[in-house]
Protein backbone atom coordinates (compact mmCIF):
# COMPACT_ATOMS: atom_id res chain seq x y z
CA UNK A 1 0.00 0.00 0.00
CA UNK A 2 1.44 3.46 -1.10
CA UNK A 3 0.34 6.00 1.02
CA UNK A 4 -3.24 6.98 2.43
CA UNK A 5 -5.70 4.99 0.76
CA UNK A 6 -9.15 6.34 -0.39
CA UNK A 7 -12.39 4.22 -0.79
CA UNK A 8 -15.50 5.13 -2.08
CA UNK A 9 -19.27 3.39 -2.30
CA UNK A 10 -21.50 4.85 -5.02
CA UNK A 11 -24.39 3.82 -6.91
CA UNK A 12 -28.09 4.25 -6.83
CA UNK A 13 -30.53 4.94 -3.44
CA UNK A 14 -31.29 1.47 -2.08
CA UNK A 15 -28.68 -0.55 -3.77
CA UNK A 16 -27.11 -1.28 -0.39
CA UNK A 17 -23.62 1.01 -0.28
CA UNK A 18 -23.79 1.26 3.70
CA UNK A 19 -23.86 -2.07 3.94
CA UNK A 20 -21.02 -2.92 1.59
CA UNK A 21 -18.54 0.13 3.09
CA UNK A 22 -19.09 -1.08 6.36
CA UNK A 23 -18.47 -4.92 5.38
CA UNK A 24 -15.52 -3.68 3.58
CA UNK A 25 -14.17 -1.68 5.99
CA UNK A 26 -14.40 -3.95 8.46
CA UNK A 27 -12.31 -7.09 6.34
CA UNK A 28 -10.31 -4.63 5.65
CA UNK A 29 -9.56 -3.90 9.41
CA UNK A 30 -9.47 -8.03 9.68
CA UNK A 31 -6.85 -8.26 7.02
CA UNK A 32 -4.92 -5.94 9.95
CA UNK A 33 -5.17 -2.33 7.53
CA UNK A 34 -5.88 0.45 10.22
CA UNK A 35 -9.65 1.59 8.65
CA UNK A 36 -11.68 4.87 9.07
CA UNK A 37 -15.00 4.67 8.06
CA UNK A 38 -16.60 8.06 7.41
CA UNK A 39 -20.26 8.20 6.69
CA UNK A 40 -21.16 11.54 4.22
CA UNK A 41 -24.62 10.15 3.75
CA UNK A 42 -27.48 12.12 5.32
CA UNK A 43 -29.33 9.16 5.35
CA UNK A 44 -27.21 7.95 8.65
CA UNK A 45 -27.66 4.20 7.89
CA UNK A 46 -23.98 3.18 9.79
CA UNK A 47 -26.19 4.12 12.60
CA UNK A 48 -28.61 1.07 11.81
CA UNK A 49 -25.95 -0.79 10.44
CA UNK A 50 -23.81 -0.74 13.42
CA UNK A 51 -26.70 -0.33 16.36
CA UNK A 52 -24.74 2.31 17.14
CA UNK A 53 -24.69 6.15 17.43
CA UNK A 54 -22.11 7.85 15.44
CA UNK A 55 -20.82 11.79 15.59
CA UNK A 56 -18.04 13.52 13.61
CA UNK A 57 -15.63 11.97 16.18
CA UNK A 58 -15.00 8.76 14.81
CA UNK A 59 -15.72 5.99 17.53
CA UNK A 60 -14.02 2.25 17.94
CA UNK A 61 -16.41 -0.17 16.50
CA UNK A 62 -13.72 -3.02 16.14
CA UNK A 63 -10.20 -3.57 16.25
CA UNK A 64 -8.47 -1.49 13.34
CA UNK A 65 -11.89 0.15 13.17
CA UNK A 66 -13.34 3.51 13.95
CA UNK A 67 -16.63 4.80 12.12
CA UNK A 68 -18.22 8.34 12.13
CA UNK A 69 -20.60 9.91 10.93
CA UNK A 70 -19.90 13.44 8.92
CA UNK A 71 -21.61 16.67 10.01
CA UNK A 72 -21.63 18.65 6.50
CA UNK A 73 -23.86 21.22 7.64
CA UNK A 74 -21.14 21.80 10.48
CA UNK A 75 -18.57 22.40 7.42
CA UNK A 76 -20.98 24.59 5.14
CA UNK A 77 -21.21 26.41 8.56
CA UNK A 78 -17.04 26.50 8.59
CA UNK A 79 -17.18 27.48 5.36
CA UNK A 80 -19.41 30.44 5.68
CA UNK A 81 -17.53 31.62 8.01
CA UNK A 82 -14.43 31.78 6.46
CA UNK A 83 -15.82 33.89 3.90
CA UNK A 84 -17.15 36.29 6.51
CA UNK A 85 -13.74 36.59 7.27
CA UNK A 86 -12.17 37.21 4.56
CA UNK A 87 -14.95 39.80 3.86
CA UNK A 88 -14.03 41.75 6.48
CA UNK A 89 -10.45 41.43 6.12
CA UNK A 90 -10.26 42.67 2.00
CA UNK A 91 -12.67 44.76 3.00
CA UNK A 92 -12.31 47.95 5.74
CA UNK A 93 -15.11 49.77 5.07
CA UNK A 94 -17.25 46.79 5.37
CA UNK A 95 -19.64 48.72 7.40
CA UNK A 96 -21.02 50.37 4.25
CA UNK A 97 -22.32 46.98 3.33
CA UNK A 98 -24.88 44.22 4.81
CA UNK A 99 -22.67 41.59 5.05
CA UNK A 100 -25.11 39.26 6.78
CA UNK A 101 -27.54 39.64 3.73
CA UNK A 102 -24.78 38.33 1.72
CA UNK A 103 -24.17 35.82 3.92
CA UNK A 104 -27.70 34.51 3.30
CA UNK A 105 -27.13 34.92 -0.27
CA UNK A 106 -24.11 32.43 0.50
CA UNK A 107 -25.79 29.83 2.43
CA UNK A 108 -28.55 29.21 -0.86
CA UNK A 109 -25.90 29.12 -3.46
CA UNK A 110 -25.26 26.38 -6.02
CA UNK A 111 -22.52 23.87 -5.18
CA UNK A 112 -22.43 24.61 -1.63
CA UNK A 113 -23.30 21.53 -0.43
CA UNK A 114 -20.98 19.27 -2.72
CA UNK A 115 -18.32 21.97 -0.67
CA UNK A 116 -19.01 21.13 2.69
CA UNK A 117 -18.60 17.46 1.78
CA UNK A 118 -14.93 17.96 -0.02
CA UNK A 119 -13.74 19.88 3.56
CA UNK A 120 -15.23 17.12 5.54
CA UNK A 121 -13.39 14.73 3.03
CA UNK A 122 -10.49 17.33 3.71
CA UNK A 123 -10.67 17.18 7.53
CA UNK A 124 -11.09 13.25 7.87
CA UNK A 125 -8.00 12.74 5.99
CA UNK A 126 -5.67 15.46 7.42
CA UNK A 127 -7.14 14.89 11.41
CA UNK A 128 -6.39 11.05 10.66
CA UNK A 129 -3.18 11.01 8.47
CA UNK A 130 -1.92 7.70 10.53
CA UNK A 131 -5.41 5.81 9.00
CA UNK A 132 -4.22 2.89 6.51
CA UNK A 133 -7.78 3.71 4.60
CA UNK A 134 -10.64 6.10 4.76
CA UNK A 135 -13.61 4.16 3.15
CA UNK A 136 -17.00 7.19 2.28
CA UNK A 137 -19.92 5.64 2.28
CA UNK A 138 -21.41 8.46 0.04
CA UNK A 139 -24.71 10.34 -0.59
CA UNK A 140 -27.07 9.82 -3.82
CA UNK A 141 -25.74 9.61 -7.12
CA UNK A 142 -26.50 13.09 -8.28
CA UNK A 143 -24.66 14.61 -5.51
CA UNK A 144 -21.83 12.11 -5.28
CA UNK A 145 -20.98 12.82 -8.92
CA UNK A 146 -21.18 16.65 -7.98
CA UNK A 147 -18.31 15.98 -5.19
CA UNK A 148 -16.10 14.34 -7.38
CA UNK A 149 -16.75 16.56 -10.42
CA UNK A 150 -16.49 20.41 -8.10
CA UNK A 151 -12.11 20.03 -7.87
CA UNK A 152 -11.86 20.03 -11.60
CA UNK A 153 -14.79 22.75 -11.89
CA UNK A 154 -13.35 24.80 -9.84
CA UNK A 155 -9.98 25.00 -11.21
CA UNK A 156 -11.56 26.20 -14.75
CA UNK A 157 -12.83 29.10 -12.71
CA UNK A 158 -9.80 29.99 -10.60
CA UNK A 159 -7.38 30.16 -13.01
CA UNK A 160 -9.95 32.19 -15.22
CA UNK A 161 -10.18 34.58 -11.98
CA UNK A 162 -6.62 34.46 -11.45
CA UNK A 163 -5.94 35.66 -14.92
CA UNK A 164 -8.39 38.41 -14.67
CA UNK A 165 -7.15 39.17 -11.63
CA UNK A 166 -3.30 39.88 -13.50
CA UNK A 167 -5.16 41.91 -15.58
CA UNK A 168 -6.55 44.13 -13.25
CA UNK A 169 -3.32 44.73 -11.07
CA UNK A 170 -1.33 45.31 -14.73
CA UNK A 171 -3.55 48.06 -14.92
CA UNK A 172 -3.93 49.50 -11.18
CA UNK A 173 -1.70 49.99 -8.62
CA UNK A 174 -2.83 47.74 -5.69
CA UNK A 175 0.46 46.03 -4.56
CA UNK A 176 1.22 46.02 -1.08
CA UNK A 177 5.01 46.34 -0.19
CA UNK A 178 6.36 44.68 2.45
CA UNK A 179 9.35 44.75 3.98
CA UNK A 180 11.02 41.41 5.32
CA UNK A 181 14.70 42.25 6.26
CA UNK A 182 16.94 43.81 3.35
CA UNK A 183 13.90 42.62 0.91
CA UNK A 184 10.89 43.99 -0.36
CA UNK A 185 8.04 41.72 -1.10
CA UNK A 186 4.96 42.47 -3.45
CA UNK A 187 1.67 40.80 -2.30
CA UNK A 188 -2.20 41.25 -3.41
CA UNK A 189 -4.21 39.44 -0.93
CA UNK A 190 -6.73 38.71 -3.46
CA UNK A 191 -4.08 36.75 -5.94
CA UNK A 192 -3.15 35.28 -2.10
CA UNK A 193 -6.23 33.72 -2.05
CA UNK A 194 -7.01 32.50 -5.21
CA UNK A 195 -2.91 30.40 -5.16
CA UNK A 196 -4.34 28.82 -2.25
CA UNK A 197 -7.75 27.67 -3.43
CA UNK A 198 -6.15 26.51 -7.28
CA UNK A 199 -3.77 24.32 -4.57
CA UNK A 200 -6.81 23.31 -2.78
CA UNK A 201 -8.61 22.22 -5.56
CA UNK A 202 -5.15 20.55 -7.59
CA UNK A 203 -4.64 18.38 -4.69
CA UNK A 204 -7.89 16.82 -4.09
CA UNK A 205 -8.39 16.51 -8.11
CA UNK A 206 -4.85 14.33 -8.47
CA UNK A 207 -6.40 12.48 -5.44
CA UNK A 208 -9.65 11.71 -7.55
CA UNK A 209 -7.76 10.61 -10.54
CA UNK A 210 -5.01 8.72 -9.24
CA UNK A 211 -5.67 4.88 -8.97
CA UNK A 212 -3.06 4.07 -6.58
CA UNK A 213 -4.52 6.19 -4.07
CA UNK A 214 -8.24 6.19 -5.15
CA UNK A 215 -10.79 3.31 -4.97
CA UNK A 216 -14.19 3.79 -6.34
CA UNK A 217 -16.83 0.81 -5.96
CA UNK A 218 -19.64 1.12 -7.92
CA UNK A 219 -22.54 -0.84 -5.79
CA UNK A 220 -25.38 -2.29 -8.15
CA UNK A 221 -28.64 -4.56 -7.69
CA UNK A 222 -28.99 -7.72 -10.17
CA UNK A 223 -31.88 -5.53 -11.79
CA UNK A 224 -32.61 -3.27 -14.91
CA UNK A 225 -32.96 0.03 -12.96
CA UNK A 226 -29.48 -0.24 -10.87
CA UNK A 227 -27.57 -1.13 -13.83
CA UNK A 228 -28.30 1.49 -15.90
CA UNK A 229 -27.87 4.22 -13.43
CA UNK A 230 -24.61 2.33 -12.90
CA UNK A 231 -23.91 2.78 -16.48
CA UNK A 232 -24.47 6.28 -16.29
CA UNK A 233 -22.18 6.68 -13.67
CA UNK A 234 -19.46 4.69 -15.03
CA UNK A 235 -19.49 6.89 -18.22
CA UNK A 236 -19.85 10.28 -16.07
CA UNK A 237 -16.93 9.04 -14.28
CA UNK A 238 -14.61 8.70 -17.00
CA UNK A 239 -15.48 11.99 -18.15
CA UNK A 240 -14.00 13.46 -14.96
CA UNK A 241 -10.59 11.28 -15.41
CA UNK A 242 -11.59 9.02 -12.94
CA UNK A 243 -11.79 5.17 -13.38
CA UNK A 244 -14.12 2.30 -11.31
CA UNK A 245 -11.84 0.02 -9.08
CA UNK A 246 -14.64 -2.55 -9.13
CA UNK A 247 -18.20 -3.57 -9.28
CA UNK A 248 -19.55 -4.43 -6.15
CA UNK A 249 -23.34 -6.25 -6.98
CA UNK A 250 -25.19 -6.84 -4.09
CA UNK A 251 -27.85 -8.92 -2.59
CA UNK A 252 -27.27 -11.69 -5.29
CA UNK A 253 -29.71 -14.64 -4.90
CA UNK A 254 -29.48 -18.61 -7.38
CA UNK A 255 -32.56 -17.19 -8.80
CA UNK A 256 -30.55 -13.75 -9.76
CA UNK A 257 -29.46 -13.23 -13.68
CA UNK A 258 -28.23 -10.63 -15.62
CA UNK A 259 -26.88 -9.80 -18.92
CA UNK A 260 -23.27 -10.69 -19.27
CA UNK A 261 -22.72 -8.29 -22.15
CA UNK A 262 -23.46 -5.17 -19.79
CA UNK A 263 -20.14 -2.83 -20.54
CA UNK A 264 -19.29 -3.02 -16.51
CA UNK A 265 -19.44 -7.04 -16.36
CA UNK A 266 -16.47 -6.67 -19.57
CA UNK A 267 -14.31 -4.09 -18.19
CA UNK A 268 -14.62 -4.62 -14.27
CA UNK A 269 -13.91 -7.04 -11.41
CA UNK A 270 -17.00 -8.10 -10.62
CA UNK A 271 -18.02 -8.66 -6.29
CA UNK A 272 -21.01 -11.01 -5.84
CA UNK A 273 -22.58 -10.42 -2.90
CA UNK A 274 -25.29 -13.18 -1.58
CA UNK A 275 -28.08 -11.39 -0.06
CA UNK A 276 -27.94 -12.42 3.76
CA UNK A 277 -30.69 -14.55 4.84
CA UNK A 278 -30.79 -12.63 8.30
CA UNK A 279 -30.93 -8.29 8.88
CA UNK A 280 -27.01 -7.41 9.13
CA UNK A 281 -27.05 -5.34 11.83
CA UNK A 282 -24.63 -4.83 14.57
CA UNK A 283 -20.35 -5.49 14.28
CA UNK A 284 -21.31 -9.31 15.03
CA UNK A 285 -23.60 -10.03 12.35
CA UNK A 286 -21.63 -8.36 9.69
CA UNK A 287 -18.49 -10.70 11.09
CA UNK A 288 -20.47 -13.67 10.82
CA UNK A 289 -21.63 -12.64 7.15
CA UNK A 290 -17.59 -12.14 6.53
CA UNK A 291 -16.54 -15.26 7.59
CA UNK A 292 -18.75 -17.21 5.11
CA UNK A 293 -18.85 -14.25 2.55
CA UNK A 294 -15.73 -12.18 3.17
CA UNK A 295 -13.56 -13.61 -0.15
CA UNK A 296 -16.34 -12.69 -2.38
CA UNK A 297 -15.13 -9.19 -1.47
CA UNK A 298 -12.15 -9.59 -3.18
CA UNK A 299 -9.95 -7.15 -1.38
Amino acid sequence: MTGQQYHFHVGKGGVGKSTTSSLSALRMARQGFDVLLVSLDPAHNQVDIFDAEFTGKPVRMADNLRVAQADVEKWIKEYIKGVERQMRANYTYQTAFNLEKHLNVVKHSPGIEEYGLLLAFQHYRKAFSGADVILFDMPPTALALKFFNLPALSLVWLEHLQKLRREIMDKKEIITKIQLGKREIQTDKVMGRLEQQLAFFTELRSIFQSRDRCSVNLVVNPDRLSFAEAERIDKTLGEMGMRLSRVIMNKMTETCTWDECSTLMQHYEVCRLPLSPTPLIGVQALETYLDEYGSCLGL
